[in-house]
Parts: structure tokens; sequence; C-alpha cells
């Protein structure tokens, strides 16, 4: 096995790289243009999304105000005295609820309990107790919980410093403002971050203080995602001066997510709905004494939960709580790429409305190739220019050796024989795409491989950094791949040769990355707000290498962006104190660059904190989402609150700007606003949709607010005309399994809900609300089970029986009727089904 290159050298390196990129060095000698790689490519570095269940668990929201709706109730100024009280009378209610339910016989477990945000409890919950609490009138809704994951794709190369540093403000660093990092845990002891990061919270492993946790059984695997982010945030005195976007922040880091069991026996890093409300709450009272006036001025989720773009939702409330006690909440869009006409990728908690949604756009002037030769024996495979996923490299020969998946999912240890030689020393090591991930490049680096290749094309700079220099990580061509695998299984070696870097242009630059989440979030909200630089950022990875040295890397994806914006909002929250968490999302929503893009993809544009400190006016909503048209109606109206945020009184003028109007028709009232400094004015907003183009599709434009002597806000606009007679409920059958229906010989009801339709852009339709009523002779006897937010997917329930109070049916003829709400301004949907009770 060789001795493994310094990573801080190779860092250097790469930084030195990054400096030509950004410099606009065109391509070394005659290289040819690389094809655009679209999101298709970057799915095979998004790292497996492992199945995980979320064993029964739900989020139960209550009726009794929170601390967030009581302070909203009483105008937002309250005193830590108040606060502190009303917290109290939320856990007591709470308690008392708690005790009536056990005293019934139904014992409620809570896993978290919610008083600040929203007022509730997760607990896991068998059908008994699902149906007694969806009945009780103490009981505003009852949600699922689902899975989240860090919305990063792997760690990549080509570093862009300029995407960090370009976007910073004389003067302005962050300092006295506090970011909490709701993500895996943080590596505090690393240089980049010493001294911004304060003591925090672990909700996985209760004590630790939200410090990055290794994996329990790989040894040296340590939890990367959140540290990552915190480098972005508030990085600072780094190799060649690098800094993250506000490094003079405060980090809090609140563990939400990291190490936990997966459903194949294993350890994978994930987070939870309910594990993400707890970190919103110690966000907003990271000393648990029930006043949130010391709440941090900003928080980022760094995870999301795939496509469930849900506007209602317990994380939707749980985000609008938050923001009433004057956090504002950053989230990434996802890195599920581009979507259907409407509706699509979005994942949760972005379709939260009072969420700022980021989306990551591609800042690289140039990306780096490689000429790769392929050969068996006198035969060439493969000889041309490829996108070079790794880390810088110069000419480099060897033979290739097979990683199976199976070795590729032992970690490190599968790539060693029982007498620990390597089986990748020297070789150039084929990994196996599905099981591609940062880690695993990076154990066959580390098991002496010369060359990594990985089995389909990787966009330029998938992976990190800390690759040791001179070990170039390369995708090939599927079908290359699979002709390479049968010959080597033949028994016919393969021999690959990658040259030295070159650079060519990007021809995704400035672009929306072809990862980032886009289409509405269901409902019609208009998301993501804008995006920001997400592509190839350089931070701190945990842990030391294997000389002791310090590790830094770079990472793509979503929740990098969503860094980005959180450290720019810590900035403007410290040139702007006055700002509350409304005001700093309308400033950076408004001060976005349009720069041609596509309102779905990119909301507001591409961010832009020089003219977000700047602001005089803001916007509330800083986005307009008009929603889905009903076919009955031909006018829509939203109020828009603009308020003055500047020192000086300002004559504002209204103008309505269309970009895709699609027929409808924008008009404002009034046209023209006279504002004092703090004040605020309405617009109303109306849309003429009588000319709505007939095609499903979603109209944009903006309303673009001009005060005299001052820059201009932008307030981008959707309306969704969705496609109608779309099935969203197909399958349903009733099935007994006894003679007698019975709770211990219960009929099951199967079937589909929602639907996803498009090819290559999936148009995902949810939904809101699945209700099972009970009829018998025409006539509705009640509801028997009510199940919320449902992602398109196959669902079955047990009828036991039992009428929907809980007594046994006298025999007899019923039916079952199913009922799909979508929630997208489409009319519900109904199947009946007979159902015999003996």
């Amino acid at each position: 096995m060789r001795t493994r290159r310094s990573r801080r050298s190779s860092t250097l390196a790469a930084l030195a790289l990054a400096t030509l990129l950004v410099g606009g060095v065109g391509a070394r000698g005659q290289s040819p243009a690389v094809a655009t790689i679209d999101e298709a490519g970057w799915q095979g570095v998004l790292g497996a999304r492992v199945a995980v269940s979320p064993a029964q668990r739900h989020v139960v929201v209550l009726r009794s105000p929170s601390v967030a709706e009581r302070v909203r109730q009483a105008g937002g100024r309250v005193s830590e005295r108040r606060m502190r009280a009303w917290n109290a009378t939320v856990v007591r209610l709470q308690e008392q609820f708690l005790a009536r339910f056990a005293a019934t016989g139904v014992r409620l477990d809570p896993e978290f309990r919610y008083s600040r945000v929203l007022n509730g409890f997760s607990a896991r919950l068998d059908g008994t107790a699902l149906a007694r609490l969806d009945r009780d009138p103490e009981v505003a809704g009852v949600f699922p919980v689902r899975i989240a994951f860090p919305a990063q794709v792997a760690d990549t190369a080509a570093v862009t410093p300029s995407a960090i540093a370009g976007i910073g403000v004389p003067g302005l660093d962050g300092s006295g403002v506090t970011v909490a990092v709701l993500d895996t845990g943080v590596d505090a002891t690393h240089p980049y971050l010493q001294g911004n990061v304060l003591p925090g919270a672990d909700l996985l492993s209760p004590g630790s203080g939200g410090i990055a946790q290794p994996h329990p059984t790989i040894s040296g695997r340590i939890e990367r995602h959140g540290t990552e982010v915190a480098g972005i945030i508030a990085g600072s005195d780094g190799p060649g001066g690098l800094h993250g976007v506000a490094p003079g922040a405060s980090i809090l880091p609140i563990r939400v997510g990291g190490w936990q069991p997966d459903a194949e026996g294993g350890f994978s890093v994930y987070s939870r709905t309910d594990q993400l409300l707890a970190g919103l709450e110690i966000a907003v009272d990271p000393d648990g004494d029930g006043d949130c006036t010391d709440a941090a001025r900003v928080a980022v989720v760094g995870l999301v939960e795939p496509y469930a773009a849900f506007a209602e939702g317990v994380l939707a409330r749980g985000v609008a709580g938050a923001t009433t006690l004057d956090t504002l909440v950053v989230v990434p869009a996802g890195n599920d790429g581009r979507a259907g006409p409407i509706f699509g990728s979005i994942g949760g908690p972005a379709g939260a409305p009072a969420a700022l949604t980021v989306g990551a756009s591609d800042a690289r002037p140039a990306t780096p190739t490689v000429r790769v030769q392929l050969r068996a024996g006198l035969r060439v495979l493969l000889e041309g220019e490829l996108p070079l996923g790794g880390a810088p490299t110069e000419t480099v020969t060897a033979p290739v050796a097979i990683v199976s998946r199976r070795a590729a999912s032992r970690g490190i240890a599968g790539l060693f024989d029982a007498d620990g030689i390597s089986a990748v020393a020297g070789r150039a090591a084929l990994l196996p795409r599905g099981a591609l991930s940062d880690e695993a490049v990076t154990d066959a680096t580390v098991a002496g491989a010369s060359i990594v290749l990985v089995d389909g094309v990787l966009p330029a700079g998938a992976f990190s950094l800390d690759v040791p220099r001179g070990v170039p990580v390369v995708g090939l061509p599927a079908a290359v791949a699979g002709e390479v695998r049968a010959l080597l299984a033949s028994g016919i070696p393969v021999v690959a040769a990658v040259g030295a870097a070159s650079l060519v242009a990007n021809p995704a630059g400035g672009s929306v990355a072809a990862f980032s989440s886009t289409g509405l979030a269901f409902a019609g909200v208009l998301k993501p707000e804008l995006v920001a630089s997400g592509v190839a950022l350089p931070t701190a990875l945990p842990g030391r290498g294997a000389d002791g040295e310090v590790r830094y890397g770079t990472v793509s994806g979503t929740s990098a962006a969503a860094a980005v914006v959180a450290g720019a909002a810590a900035v403007l929250a410290q040139g702007r104190p006055g700002l509350d968490a409304t005001a700093l999302r309308g400033a950076l929503v408004g001060s976005a660059t349009r720069a041609d893009l596509d309102v779905p993809a990119s909301g507001g544009g591409l961010l832009d904190l020089r003219r977000a400190v700047q602001q005089e006016v803001v916007a509330d909503p800083p986005v307009l989402s008009f929603g889905a048209k009903a076919a009955s109606v031909r006018s829509l109206e939203l109020p828009l609150r603009v308020r003055n945020v500047s020192t000086r009184t300002l004559a504002v003028g209204v103008e309505p700007v269309a970009i895709a109007p699609k027929g409808v028709e924008i008009t404002v009232d009034p046209a023209r606003l006279r504002l004092r400094p703090g004040r605020s004015g309405v617009v109303v907003v109306r849309a003429e949709s009588a000319e709505l183009s007939a095609e499903a599709g979603v109209a944009t434009g903006e309303i673009v607010l001009r005060p005299e002597g001052s820059g201009e806000t932008r307030v981008p606009w959707a309306l969704v005309h969705p496609e109608r007679g779309v099935p969203l409920l197909s399958r349903v059958s009733l099935t007994s399994t006894g003679r007698r229906v019975t709770d211990a010989t219960p009929a099951v009801l199967s079937l589909v809900a929602g639907s996803v339709a498009g090819d290559p852009s999936p148009q995902i339709r949810p939904l809101e609300l699945l209700e099972v009523e009970l009829w018998q002779d025409g006539r509705e006897l009640g509801t028997l089970l009510r199940r919320r937010e449902l992602l398109p997917g196959r669902y079955a329930f047990g009828l036991t029986g039992r009428s929907p109070d809980g007594q046994r049916l006298p025999s007899g003829e019923y039916v079952v009727r199913v009922v799909a709400r979508p929630g997208d301004g489409t009319r519900r949907q109904a199947v009946d089904v007979p159902y015999r009770v003996r």
C-alpha cells in the first residue's frame, strides 16, 4: 500500500486551480468543450437514500395556542416574564391532555414535546390511538413523521472561492449574530471554526453539545455535513485566506441528524420531522427557560424531506412559529432536479410559506477535464475528454480492478483481504455507481488506488478536494463501464490512463444547478425564493487526516447554497439590526438579481448581498403565490404589505412586470405609496385570469417597487393553472382476512394515492388529506380514519368492524367511501367500495 500524500498540500494545490478558474483562464491546449451534465449525472453522487422506517411516529398538534401564537396575538412584543409564563401554561395544558388520554386507557409516550414554535408532541401511535386523537376536539391535526437527508451532492472539487468571498460587504462579517445550524454535529475543534462555535445541543445523543459523531461501527468515518455547512457560514483563517460568508458570526450547533439505525441493519445519516421540529424549539430558546428573546437570529436547516413540499403541514407551522419569534429560517430547496410544469421536486420543509427557501446556482466560469484512455491489449475501449470528478492530477496509468457493491458497503475493510492486502493498491478502482459516496471514494484512495473510476459520467468536481492530489476521480459512460466489467470477468486485463487536468468553459456557468429542485411547492406556493452559489464551495471537513493534518474539502448542493444565504442573512442582520426576521427575508429576496433565470427555478433570482444591505423598502410576503386557480374563478387578489425600513420618507412607485404571464393580467392598487420611516402601506395585487392559457402550467411575473432615489425591490408572483382530471385514487380494494371482521381479523383497505407523471421531469400530485367515510343506505355515519400529507404511493389500512366512535357495528351491508382532497385547486375525488360486517 502506497504512502498517502498530505491532504493539506493537496488542498492548497486545488485552491490554486480554483484561482485559475476564477481568473477565467481558458482551456490548456485544444481541449474540446465538455457537454453539460444534467441532473441525471449528479444523481449518482447524491448518496444513497437508504430505507428508513419512521416506526409509526406522528406529530400531534394541539389547538391551544403555542408561545409563538400567543406572541402574535399580542402584537409581537411581550416581556420575558410573560413569555416564560405562557410556556409554562402550554406545558401544563399538555400534561393535562396526556393525563386525560391515559385515564381512558390510551397511554401516549411523547418522544419530543413542543411548546414554543407550535403546541404539540411526537410519539409512536397505533391505529387505536390515531383514531382517538384524530377525533379529539383538542387536537388540531395528526401529521406523519418523514425522513430527512442531508441536501448535499457529495463533496466536490474545482473550488471557486469567490463564490463565497465575492458576496461580502466591507466592514461587515456577521459579528454579534448567532446562526443555529440544524444538521449533523459540528467539529468545534477544527481551526477553521475555532472560537466561532457555541455550546450546542444534541437531540440524538443528549449531552454531546452538538459535536460531530463517529460512525458507530466503522472507524474514522465522522458525520460531516454540519461541519461543512458551518464552515461555509462562519469559517475563517483558512488556506489561502479562505473564509466563510460571515466569519464573525457565532454558530449554534443543534444536532438533529446523524448516524441512526436504518432498515438494512446498519447506520445511515438522516433526521426525522419530529427531530427537526425539536431543533427549531432549541433555536428559538437556546437556554430552554421558556423566554425566546435569546432566539438565534438565523437558523439554517441542512436536511430535506424529499418531495414533501407541503405548505400547511407540521414543519410549515413550526417554521411560521420560529419566524414569529424572530428567527429567520433558511432551508434548501432539495437536490432532485427539474420537475413537472407545476409541482415537482421541492422538498420539505422548503414548502413552508414562512421559510426562506434557497436553490443552487453554478457560479464556476470553468471546469476541469482530463483525457482518458481505456484499453484491453491493443483494443482501445475509450479515448477522449471526460469531466474530472475529483482532485487535480498529473498523468497516471494503472490496471483496472473492480470493487463489488458488497465490498464497497463494508467501507475500507472491504478493500482488503484476510491477510491485510489491498485489492486496489496501485490500481484504477472501478466503484459501483449505486454505492457511490464521498466516503467510498476516500476509502479507495486510502487503500492505495491510483485512479478512482465510477460507473456513469460524473459532473466536473463531483468529489472533494479531500481526495489526495494525483488520484483522479472520473466517471465512465455506462456502456464502457459495463464492457470493462465483462472483460475483467472473462480474465482479460484492462488498463486505464488519465492525463493532466485541463480547463474548459463551464456550459452551466451562471445558471441554476441541474440538481437544484424546482417546480412550485404544493398548493402553488412559489419556491424557491432565490438562488445562491451551491456548486464546489470550499469548507472544513471534520476530523483529521491520516497524518494528523487539518482537513478541507468542497461541497455542492442546495444545503451549501442555503448556508451561503444564512451567512448573508447574518451579515445583513449585523448591518441592519433593526430588521426583524420577516424584513431580513424580504430584503434578501427583494434585492436578488433576475439574470434571466426562470421564476419557478429561482424565485427572485441570484443572491445580491450588497444590494440587500442597501434596501430601503421590503415586501411582506416577499413572493406572491396566488395558488391554484379554480375553474370558476376569474379574478384573484392578494394584499402586499410594503414597509419603509429606511430613515427617510419615501415615495414608492408600484408597477407589475410580466415574465411569463400566460394570459394573466396583473393590476395594482394603489400604484403609488408615500411611507414615513418605519411605516407600512398595503397594495392590493389583482390577477385577472379570464384569458389564462388553457394549457396547464405556471404564470409568472414581478411587482416592482421603486422608491425615489433608491434601488428597486422586486416581488415575484406565480399563479397555477393545474391539470384537471388526473386520477388521484386508484386500485382501491377491500379484502377480508377472516370469516368475520374483527380487531384480530380486520378487512384491509388498500389503495394507490396521488400521482406521479411525466418523463424525464416528474409531476408530483400528492394528497393534502385522505378520509375514509362510513355510509349506509345513503347516509353518512362518520369518518373512520383521516390521514394528512400523503405522497404518491400504495397505502393499506385495517377496518375492524367498528363505527367512527369505536363501537362494534351491527351486522349488515355498508359502503366505505375513500375521499381524496388534493389541496391544489382541483376537485376532490371519491371511490366507493362495499363493506360487509357479519
